[in-house]
């Protein structure tokens, strides 16, 4: 795009997301888990936890599949991180894309699984 002095600049990209969680949410939660659902209509599985004593990997596992088909993703985070809606917003954005989030009503993860 161009503007009128013919100088190039570039407009950023609005995506969308709706969020649902299926817990009452605190300032420091042990997990969360919800459902999330971009452009594609469809609703995935979100799961944030601590690393269990750094026995687990740090990172975002992303195209995870349960068995009823449903696909999503898990967020392990070091055990000193506050997990609270925040951090689970903004760790679903790195991972999604999504620049903003809707809280809605939405199906029960483990329903969906």
């Amino acid at each position: 795009m161009k503007s009128k002095a013919g100088e190039e600049f570039q407009v950023e990209s609005l995506q969308k997301g709706e969020i649902s969680f299926d817990l009452v949410m605190e300032e420091d939660m042990p997990f969360v888990e919800g459902c999330y659902r971009l452009c594609d209509g469809k609703w995935h599985v979100f799961m944030v936890r601590h690393s269990r004593g750094g026995t687990e990997r740090v990172g975002i596992y992303r195209d995870l599949a349960w068995k009823s088909g449903v696909t999503g993703l898990n967020v392990i985070v070091r055990d000193e991180e506050k997990i609270n809606k925040g951090t689970v917003l903004r760790l679903l954005s790195d991972a999604s894309g999504a620049t903003e989030w809707l809280e809605v009503q939405g199906p029960d993860s483990m329903q969906l699984r």
